[in-house]
């Protein structure tokens, strides 16, 4: 529920701060004197647009800000509105988006306005209204059938694209054939090119480099002072007198290390002697393969490696198209496996939601009835449509007969504004049992109504009260007279500018403002016995 609104700077409002409490808190005014700015104040900070109007004149910013609490945690959001155009949503004081500010607050709280009502008219939504009516049973089964129709949805998506994909892989499979073979008859290896121009600039020094590996061989190993013969008589020399001295012993170590290692090198040179002796005929060979490879890397673009990975990538597209009728079998059967199942979880919740229904139209008919709908109708119209979706397959429909003898008739062919108000009002109060939302704001929903049935819209707000918190706007003393918390807004001239102000009313208060509902003034006599009597009299009913 909702525990505190601050607004500040916001259209006419300098500065409003109100405390609403936890049943049906009532708020009235004159005409202008700024309720519908307190309610798009209101439905601005839970997400709404916003735009730079919304600032006060003269002022470079506007805040609202709602305290409360959300299953048992206190929250506080608010929402900047910088005469710049900026604006900032804070969830608890951490910066969130508007999209996130209206996930947390979908649960939290409901403003329905007067125009609002179309939503009830509307047919699209009354699926939705029904399968909220004692969700706790279909819920659990709605959810598996979104489960399952996403996994039907994506193996169909997979074998249209397949279709799809069929005939201009079919005319490109003579063209993926032969860059398949193609690339295949280069018998490309990882790295190969970088291994030929190694090659080819050793075969092209070749005299070179063999002349070098034999001077260093000779000079290691094979003339009359060569350098390991020289090593190895220091090496000697140190080892003889290593005894004496730790530091001499150390040296006659590395001496003899690096004769060992001068020796290795010296192999290795011997080895490789004979490993230089490249012909003509080889260079030509080098040349000839690498040329292949570079002309194959700039035709495609492409390193060696990227081109054996195209390799890879026209093999498996072959493979699929000679396999295509396979595949195409492959993935009909899944998405027909999946569409029974679909079709047999859909048939689950239609089961269900006409036993929901027919609760719904049983309670319908009797919040009606209190609602001064004598003798009408209800009834929740389910017909099969011509697809499954993720609802299921039902059409659901409101039909509604509000006058003896006359047929039933879908919602939207309702003229009367007062008669839709208190169809909302009755949806509100039986869906409102099962809704996990705690606060409820009513904007004017009392357009159209009147005399006794206001009394019984009054009544039926305080009803819903016990269980949710109530915010609501109104112009009638029958509803005003049942509320538990009033509060008054009224509109002032302060320096040439217009300044909305809200009052909590005491017992006597209320009394004047219903008065004033009643005749324009709260000095009659006569109006304030009335307000005295109307209000006396909804506590009685509600005993």
């Amino acid at each position: 529920m909702i525990d505190r609104i601050i607004i500040d700077n916001f259209a006419t409002i300098q500065h409003l701060s109100f405390d609403p409490g936890e049943g049906l808190n009532i708020i009235t005014g004159e005409t202008g004197a700024g309720k519908s700015v307190l309610v798009t104040a209101i439905s601005t900070v839970l997400g709404d647009r916003a735009d730079t109007s919304m600032v006060r004149t003269g002022s470079d910013r506007a805040l609202i800000q709602i305290a409360g609490e959300k299953n048992g945690e206190d929250v506080i959001i608010s929402r900047e509105i910088l005469a710049s155009g900026k604006t900032v949503s804070k969830i608890n004081g951490e910066m969130t988006t508007l999209a996130q500010i209206r996930r947390f607050c979908s649960d939290w709280v409901d403003i329905h306005g007067q125009y609002d009502n179309q939503q009830i008219l509307d047919p699209d939504n009354h699926i939705h209204i029904t399968d909220s009516f004692h969700s706790e049973i279909l819920q659990p089964e709605l959810d598996k059938m979104a489960a399952l129709y996403e996994e039907y949805s994506t193996a169909k998506r997979e074998y249209e694209g397949l279709l799809r994909s069929e005939a201009e892989a079919l005319r490109q499979q003579d063209f993926y054939r032969f860059e398949y073979n193609f690339i295949k008859n280069l018998r490309l290896h990882p790295g190969e090119d970088d291994e030929l121009r190694e090659q080819l600039s050793i075969a092209r020094n070749s005299a070179r480099i063999s002349s070098s590996v034999h001077s260093a061989y000779d000079l290691l190993h094979e003339s009359d002072m060569s350098v390991l013969a020289a090593l190895n008589r220091v090496s000697d020399e140190l080892t003889n007198v290593r005894s004496y001295s730790e530091k001499i012993s150390s040296l006659a170590e590395r001496a003899q290390n690096a004769y060992y290692e001068l020796e290795d090198i010296s192999d290795g040179l011997r080895e490789l002697t004979d490993s230089f002796n490249y012909s003509d005929e080889d260079l030509d060979s080098i040349s000839e393969r690498l040329a292949v490879i570079e002309d194959a890397v700039r035709k495609y673009r492409r390193s060696v490696e990227e081109i054996l990975d195209y390799q890879k990538e026209l093999e498996q597209k072959l493979e699929l198209i000679e396999n295509f009728d396979d595949e195409k079998k492959r993935l009909h059967d899944i998405v027909r496996r999946r569409q029974d199942i679909l079709e047999d979880q859909a048939a689950h919740v239609s089961e269900l939601r006409h036993i929901i229904a027919a609760r719904l139209e049983s309670a319908m008919i009797k919040e009606l009835k209190d609602l001064e709908f004598s003798n009408s109708e209800f009834r929740v119209n389910i017909e099969k449509a011509d697809e499954t979706g993720p609802l299921g397959y039902d059409k659901v429909e409101f039909l509604i007969s509000t006058n003896p003898g006359e047929p039933l008739m879908p919602l939207i062919r309702i003229a009367s504004g007062g008669e839709i108000s208190r169809i909302m009002l009755a949806f509100k109060h039986i869906i409102g049992d099962s809704d996990k939302v705690s606060t409820m704001i009513f904007d004017e929903i009392d357009t159209g109504i009147s005399g006794r049935t206001a009394l019984v819209v009054g009544r039926k707000m305080r009803e819903i009260a016990e269980h949710h918190q109530i915010i609501a706007v109104t112009h009638l003393p029958q509803i005003a007279a049942y509320g538990e918390d009033n509060f008054l807004i009224t509109k002032s001239l302060e320096d040439e500018k217009s300044r909305t102000d809200i009052q909590h009313l005491d017992a006597e208060g209320k009394i004047g403002m219903v008065a004033t509902l009643f005749s324009g003034s709260s000095d009659s006599e006569s109006a304030l016995e009335a307000a005295k009597e109307l209000i006396a009299g909804t506590v009685k009913t509600l005993v």
